[in-house]
């Protein structure tokens, strides 16, 4: 049993890894591409040089920064949670969850040359890749078996709607018309 409820913790860790792994990628993604949209390349590219020309340790402070300034609406949007105020909490929280993740992985884009040259970081980010591939392997056919069933559902989803079977909306009619007369019979 201590087994088992061991394999499920690391497994549920993998689990959370990975979907802040696929945020970090999918909102890092969308702000680079809100700002390759904006017309500021140049911008862009005088940050990296700035960035390229400063100690190591300035790119580590900037990469840094945002999780700090973000931190404060986290707070806030657990405290409302906790007054019992959960959409508006919960709403807060994750919009700072996702501003955060995108400034952040945008800022890492910029950094990470800069960043990679101190050997400490460069250690620390190999090992966070490597955890990342280990949750990958633990994840994965668990991954692989749900959309294998997901396929298989709606196989026979197609299979069902593709006979000639009537369809939902036809028995609610029928459901609909029987009740119907049953209420104007005289009793």
């Amino acid at each position: 049993m201590r087994d088992r409820l061991i394999r499920f913790f690391w497994t549920l860790l993998a689990a959370i890894f990975l979907v802040e792994a696929w945020l970090w990628d999918v909102v890092g993604g969308l702000i680079g591409a809100i700002v390759a949209a904006l017309p500021i390349p140049a911008l862009r590219r005088a940050l990296r040089r700035l960035i390229d020309s400063m100690p190591a340790i300035f790119a580590l402070a900037l990469f840094v920064v945002p999780v700090l300034v973000i931190l404060p609406f986290k707070l806030v949007g657990l405290a409302l949670i906790a007054m019992g105020r959960v959409l508006l909490g919960g709403g807060v929280f994750l919009l700072a969850k996702t501003v955060g993740l995108g400034v952040t992985a945008f800022i890492f884009d910029v950094c990470h040359a800069r960043l990679m040259t101190m050997p400490w970081f460069a250690r620390f980010y190999a090992q966070v890749i490597a955890f990342r591939d280990w949750a990958h392997e633990r994840i994965d056919p668990y991954r692989t078996a749900i959309r294998a069933s997901v396929a298989s559902l709606r196989a026979r989803i197609a299979a069902r709607l593709s006979t000639g079977a009537p369809s939902l909306a036809r028995k609610l009619a029928m459901f609909r018309s029987r009740v119907r007369a049953r209420l104007r019979q005289p009793t």
